[in-house]
């Protein structure tokens, strides 16, 4: 819908272009003060369009003109070659240059736009930027209209190229910043959303209902086979895993060994659920334990692997963590389940993300026809 509505609005300003060149034409007055006004109209619309902060607008407008009219000279003098007539060749070319410039300002625009630009107030100092920048192309047009018989001759001609370059490399050069900027905080605000997706995950996957069940189910059988000292230390061990949630939430790492310590208490509470349908296997040396992992990476491939495997004593599902110095690396043989789980992928997207920032090695996985393997670089 927004390509439609994009499309009106540039063809609709190149015959308005059209429409004003011819009609100066006519009235034997310049066409410069409309057409620019015409211009900076279309930019200004185009930029609102696509949500652009008043301040990238104004630079915008100042180097969309400059090109504009470099851009126009050139078209001129070539339809000139071909079409001679005194309104039909000042037509197609002003069509040609509004036509090219609005849809190559579009496309840099739907590249770089900036949702969140439309979502703040404007400030004055923005509009003061607009201003200025509106004055500088009015006043650009204005001297070399004035000197239209000289400005392409002698010293004139070296500083008016020279201030048309300066204030074209400083746009350019502006809204190459801009660009740049405007990725980075969009994948900043996307790290953000899915940092925000993992932890909302992690937490889902200890309090769904499924869990709270089966560990409400545990404990209300301990305490009915009078285990009372078991069942105080499975609730302790689930408090320490909300505990070891809530101190790393916001963490980006954390060291090896608090990681294996949340690990160990998450399989405990696995183990009474399971008991002989799941083994681990754990062989990590010492000094493998302060190196770091991503908060809560292990625990999900652990998850993972009862999540969508059988588990039962006969077919017992074995999970092995193994450290290499490099990398630790969890593997599990493959169990079919009756009913497959549904799986979105978004924790182990979020590791990968979350390594292939911080190390110049990636997650790796490797699926076979008997082991799920995933290997986690140690930072």
């Amino acid at each position: 819908m927004r390509q439609v509505r994009t499309s009106i609005i540039i063809h609709g300003f190149a015959l308005l272009h059209v429409a004003g060149a011819i009609l100066c034409r006519l009235g034997g007055i310049s066409d410069d003060l409309i057409l620019t006004s015409l211009t900076i109209f279309l930019i200004v619309i185009l930029c609102l369009r696509y949500r652009q902060s008043v301040e990238f607008s104004a630079t915008v407008i100042i180097i969309a003109n400059i090109v504009g009219f470099l851009m126009g000279k050139g078209i001129a003098a070539f339809v000139s070659v071909f079409v001679s007539h005194q309104l039909l060749s000042p037509a197609i070319a002003t069509f040609t240059t509004t036509e090219t410039i609005g849809w190559g300002l579009a496309l840099f625009l739907k590249q770089y736009s900036s949702h969140s630009s439309s979502q703040r107030k404007t400030t004055s100092k923005e509009i003061t930027w607009l201003v200025i920048a509106i004055a500088i192309v009015l006043a650009l047009r204005f001297v070399i209209k004035m000197f239209s018989s000289t400005i392409f001759s002698g010293e004139f001609l070296l500083g008016s190229v020279a201030l048309m370059a300066a204030i074209l490399i400083y746009s350019v050069i502006y809204m190459v910043e801009y660009a740049i900027a405007a990725r980075r905080q969009a994948e900043k605000e996307r790290d953000r959303a899915e940092l925000a997706k993992f932890q909302y995950l992690n937490l889902k996957q200890q309090v769904n209902p499924h869990f709270l069940f089966n560990s409400l189910n545990i404990l209300d059988a301990l305490v009915l086979d009078g285990k009372d000292e078991e069942a105080s230390e499975y609730i302790h061990k689930l408090a320490g895993i909300y505990r070891y949630m809530l101190k790393n939430e916001n963490e980006s790492t954390v060291p090896l060994r608090d990681e294996m310590t949340y690990v160990r208490m998450y399989l405990d509470l696995l183990k009474v659920r399971f008991q002989d349908g799941l083994v681990v296997g754990i062989s990590i040396p010492e000094e493998d334990l302060a190196k770091a992992v991503i908060p809560c990476s292990v625990q999900l491939l652990v998850e993972n692997a009862t999540k969508h495997n059988a588990v039962s004593p006969d077919n017992p599902l074995k999970v092995d963590i193994i450290s290499d110095g490099e990398t630790l690396t969890v593997t599990n043989n493959l169990i079919p389940r009756v009913s497959p789980s549904q799986s979105s992928g978004l924790g182990l997207n979020y590791i990968r993300e979350q390594y292939n920032e911080r190390s110049p090695k990636s997650v790796e996985i490797i699926r076979t026809d008997q082991n799920y393997t995933v290997k986690l670089p140690l930072l």
